[in-house]
């Protein structure tokens, strides 16, 4: 998940199979699941970011799945063509955009890694 520090909002892509989502994707061969993930935003949404820490493992049927919290450096790359769309939302706007159960899980330990970041 990638957080514009300045206003606090949070980075969506919409693709064609998830809707409204966090931009993420396969590890690629050599590749760590970091690095997979900055790729995959740039990727998908344009924007070069800074890694700060992980908020999650989730463990699915088809993969151990990995979320980090991101700063954004800057945006306006090219995006894929799989990307309908980009937004910077509020936390609450996201919360009502996100449709996956596993998404939204994202958020919520997202939300708690932020207070505890701004608890420092």
């Amino acid at each position: 998940m990638v957080v514009n520090v300045p206003d606090g909002r949070v980075l969506l892509v919409n693709n064609r199979r998830e809707g409204w989502t966090w931009p993420k994707g396969l590890i690629d061969r050599g590749e760590g699941p970091i690095f997979a993930a900055m790729r995959e935003i740039q990727e998908e949404a344009g924007v070069l970011v800074e890694p700060v820490g992980r908020i999650a493992e989730i463990q699915t049927r088809r993969a151990l799945r990995h979320y980090y919290l991101f700063w954004k450096i800057s945006d306006g790359l090219p995006l894929s063509a799989e990307t309908l769309g980009v937004r910077w939302v509020s936390l609450r706007k996201a919360k009502r955009l996100i449709q996956r159960e596993r998404d939204r899980e994202v958020l919520r330990a997202a939300r708690r890694l932020l207070r505890r970041l701004d608890d420092n």
